[in-house]
């Protein structure tokens, strides 16, 4: 592995970042903990300025990569989280971009807050600026949850398209989203935040466990991102459709997002798109069981290869 970046401080156990905290980190440290494997590639990171938050933004890449994958993770989690997908690429010779939200991971901000999901989308649409810079090949995007809702925002407004984008369980809106609503008016006048409950959001217990001994999560829930997240969902009604080539995979038992009006709502704004289903897969498909996380990185693979053989045609 080379390794480039400018990071030398430690991880620190299980501590929970503070907000606007830009810490200095042992990037060795980091990729072991959360499984990297980056023997025989080069790895790159960086703080990325966007506006008054650092953004880390990290490089995985091949020797003679056949794409670029840029991979977008959920709400509360960040790019470590994605390391089950990003070592899959990698193997594949994919070059991959990754980064962490504002109040994610190491990036900078207030833990897990957003005023508007329009700042989520302008950071994504600053890390998308940086594949200019490297060498032209087919450009790929997988996005997770809330990382599916940035693509979706990204995609209906400003009708850029890559080679495929794919969506894994996004949101559009989250479970029990009616009694959701009414609860957060009920009891916003009273609370700013609430204590983050670790649901059972995949059926492999490892994974279960190591999340919530991780020490880039945060274990709470603020009110205002919940807001942003509902008035988001007033205004995406109103974008336009797209023609984007967009891959949707969901699992049937997802208890975290409203999968099914979630379906229904990206069918209507892609009306290209294409869906696989999961079959007892939960919401963090990327961190299921083994089964279940292979059939999912196979439905990713399937699409890409079939854009590569049409492209060699």
């Amino acid at each position: 592995m080379t390794a480039n970046g400018e990071g030398d401080g430690r991880m620190a156990g299980r501590r929970r970042r503070s907000s606007n905290q830009t810490d200095r980190i042992d990037i060795n440290a980091y990729l072991k903990f959360y499984g990297f494997d980056c023997e025989d590639i080069e790895y790159k990171y960086e703080w990325l300025k966007h506006g008054r938050d650092t953004i880390f933004m990290q490089s995985f890449i091949p020797s003679e990569p056949i794409g670029t994958v840029l991979v977008v993770h959920g709400y509360l989690d960040h790019a470590g989280a994605m390391s089950n997908l990003i070592n899959d690429l990698i193997q594949k010779r994919y070059q991959v971009i990754t980064y962490d939200f504002p109040g994610h991971g190491w990036s900078s901000g207030a833990r897990a807050e957003i005023n508007d999901f329009c700042d989520y989308v302008n950071v994504f649409h600053e890390v998308e600026k940086r594949l200019q810079n490297l060498p032209s090949l087919p450009v790929y995007v997988v996005a997770h949850s809330t990382g599916g809702a940035i693509l979706i925002d990204y995609l209906l407004r400003k009708q850029e398209t890559f080679q495929k984008v794919v969506l894994i369980s996004p949101l559009v809106r989250s479970y029990n989203w009616h009694l959701s609503r009414l609860g957060i008016l009920l009891i916003k006048p009273f609370v700013q935040q609430l204590t983050r409950v670790y649901h059972k959001n995949s059926s492999n217990r490892d994974y279960l466990d190591f999340v919530k001994q991780d020490p880039l999560q945060y274990d709470k829930i603020p009110l205002v991102w919940f807001e942003a997240l509902m008035t988001w969902n007033q205004r995406v009604k109103d974008y336009p459709i797209s023609d984007a080539n967009v891959l949707v995979i969901q699992g049937d038992r997802d208890r975290t997002v409203d999968w099914r009006h979630n379906l229904t709502f990206v069918k209507k704004k892609f009306p290209n798109c294409q869906i696989r289903i999961i079959h007892g897969g939960d919401h963090q498909l990327l961190n299921e069981t083994l089964p279940l996380l292979n059939k999912t990185l196979e439905y990713i693979h399937e699409e890409f290869n079939k854009l590569n053989l049409i492209g060699k045609s």
